[in-house]
């Protein structure tokens, strides 16, 4: 996802490849990969500096403000920084909460969260012509976001998910990291995923070098990883490690991408969200009658690491 610019591949900002190496040709992706286990693959040297396992079923520790939790089951923002009805890759839904109540008087009592059997589940649906869709500027969906924005940040690390995501047109699940300051770019992608193409990933890595200087613009360094296993049909284990030198990402714990000399080091927080459709139909369509509405975004495990 994108903090505020458009999402389609050639419309990215520029990241200053100059010295970086995009590495990610070197690396096989498997044609079939392999569920990966609840444990998950942390490099060695790492300890955990924020987790949920879902296993507490209060989902009011999803709000807009991120209060409430407590250790193992932390709070999180339902919604990103700038205003809920700001959609900024033209999105078509809006972030709810329960306790969001758009232009009404009183709350909406739209519910995207549940967390069940150690699972959080994010679902997007229709909005309610009468009920909900006036009272939220006309928009047809609504679905949810979690961020880590208002309780959890660091610089570096591992990042862990282990999540089963939708499959239909319109859906569009990611993982990700955005800057602390409010800055945009650097953002780091993890993995995105369009319910339309269940059998490939997105990674991307956005920075502001060579914008800072003002130079041409340069293709960012994303990539569609195709060929891999239908993704919508079980849980996989997605992840990113962020070093001082490199940036990688993985699917089932195998290195699918990698960027050298990213020059991205300021404190970061996690992003998750099922987003739908986009400015770009080619990135990622807009949902119609053929979309398999409710679409469930389900997350067994958020685990982020340091250094040790």
């Amino acid at each position: 996802m994108t903090g505020r610019a458009p999402r389609s591949p050639s419309r990215r900002s520029a990241l200053l490849l100059g010295a970086f190496g995009l590495l990610a040709d070197r690396f096989e992706v498997p044609a079939r990969a392999a569920t990966a286990e609840r444990r998950g693959a942390v490099p060695a040297g790492y300890e955990l500096t924020f987790g949920d396992e879902f296993d507490d079923a209060d989902v009011s520790r999803i709000n807009e403000n991120a209060t409430g939790g407590r250790p193992g089951a932390p709070a999180w923002r339902s919604r990103y920084r700038q205003p809920r009805k700001d959609a900024i890759n033209q999105e078509k839904q809006i972030y709810m909460d329960a306790a969001f109540a758009g232009t009404s008087d009183r709350p909406l009592g739209v519910q995207p969260f549940r967390i069940a059997g150690g699972v959080l589940e994010i679902t997007a649906d229709r909005a309610d012509p009468k009920r909900v869709s006036p009272f939220i500027w006309g928009t047809r969906y609504t679905s949810g976001c979690i961020t880590t924005e208002l309780t959890h940040k660091q610089r570096y690390g591992y990042v862990e998910v282990r999540a089963k995501v939708p499959r239909g047109k319109g859906f569009w699940p990611a993982f990700w990291l955005l800057p602390a300051s409010g800055a945009w770019p650097p953002e780091l992608d993890i993995v995105e995923i369009s319910g339309a193409r269940p059998t490939s990933i997105w990674t991307n890595v956005h920075g502001a070098a060579r914008e800072a200087k003002g130079g041409p613009a340069a293709p960012p360094p994303g990539r569609w990883v195709e060929g891999v296993a239908d993704i919508t049909a079980d849980f996989h284990v997605y992840a990113m490690e962020w070093t001082p030198e490199r940036i990688t990402c993985f699917l089932d714990g195998k290195a699918v991408s990698e960027i050298v000399g990213h020059g991205i080091h300021e404190e970061m927080y996690f992003l998750a969200n099922l987003a739908l459709g986009s400015h770009d139909p080619n990135w990622i369509p807009d949902p119609d009658e053929t979309t398999p509405f409710p679409g469930v975004l389900s997350i067994d495990y958020v685990r982020i690491y340091g250094r040790a």
